[in-house]
């Protein structure tokens, strides 16, 4: 057996090399400037936005719209009093774009993944979903095995949760069919409804989109052994203390003010009882 002494040892080496790793993580956050100051400072707020309807997109006329989009200008116009610049970005790229300093924050559905977390900070939930499957209807899809075959291709979009979901955070959730991603503007319904790919994996507002678009050949199946729940939030460049719990506490206006609620009037395809975070603020618990 080892000594006490060993022990004792082995422990403070364990102890010691927290620390270190502690104050180098903080010494790298006190350089880092304040991003909300210099907002503030700049008079201008610059938001990543990545193209997911009906959260935030351009509509037939070209123009951006949303409920994050809604919330965005919010923020900037009403809330700080700063102009909003929206710069378009990308489902696997967006984060290079904040840590380059394209934009200053990302609001968008963008799913909250540890291994995102790794490059980014991100507020507290905004609303929640499911990974689903869009399929065709003359495939007679029921089960993760009628999908999980040999020779089956399942398309997810780059970057997107259900192409991080099935091939970082649970790489043998199929066992027999590939994973394959597409980039924008490639269209990953469009395999589907030729063929090549027996479903294509996706967030619940997403596919039933699609669907409701697609009546005459597409439909959802949310299987049991599916992820069943992806927290998105608002996401902005590591070391921003200061910005993330201003963002948090919009996040929690939003809640607290039924913002989505009022969304959900402009926007069908907002689904309250499946994507609102159910997030409890203080004031929720007397009633």
């Amino acid at each position: 057996m080892r000594s006490l002494a060993a022990v004792f040892s082995t422990l403070m080496i364990f102890i010691l090399s927290l620390f270190m790793a502690s104050t180098a993580f903080a010494a790298n956050c006190s350089n880092a400037p304040d991003m909300l100051d210099e907002i503030l400072q700049r008079g201008k707020i610059r938001i990543g936005w990545i193209n997911s309807k009906p959260f935030q997109y351009r509509n037939e006329r070209g123009e951006l719209e949303g409920a994050f989009v809604n919330a965005g200008n919010m923020l900037g116009e009403e809330l700080l009093k700063v102009e909003v610049e929206w710069v378009e970005a990308k489902w696997d790229t967006f984060i290079a774009g904040l840590q380059s300093g394209k934009y200053d924050i990302v609001i968008s559905n963008v799913a909250r993944r540890p291994n995102r977390a790794v490059s980014a900070w991100f507020t507290k939930p905004i609303v929640i979903g499911s990974q689903t499957f869009l399929v065709r209807k003359d495939r007679n899809i029921k089960n993760l095995a009628d999908i999980d075959q040999d020779g089956n291709n399942i398309i997810v979009r780059l970057g997107s949760a259900a192409h991080i979901t099935y091939t970082e955070n649970d790489p043998e959730f199929f066992k027999h069919a590939t994973i394959r991603s597409l980039a924008p503007p490639a269209l990953p319904e469009q395999e589907v409804a030729s063929g090549r790919a027996i479903a294509m994996g996706a967030g619940s507002v997403e596919t039933q989109q699609i669907a409701r678009a697609n009546s005459d050949w597409a439909e959802v199946v949310v299987l049991p052994e599916s992820p069943r729940s992806v927290g998105a939030g608002f996401v902005m460049p590591q070391c921003q203390h200061n910005l993330l719990h201003y963002m948090n506490t919009f996040v929690d206006t939003l809640i607290e003010t039924q913002f989505m609620t009022k969304q959900a009037e402009l926007y069908p395809d907002i689904v309250l009882d499946s994507i609102v975070a159910p997030t409890t603020l203080i004031g929720d618990l007397s009633r």
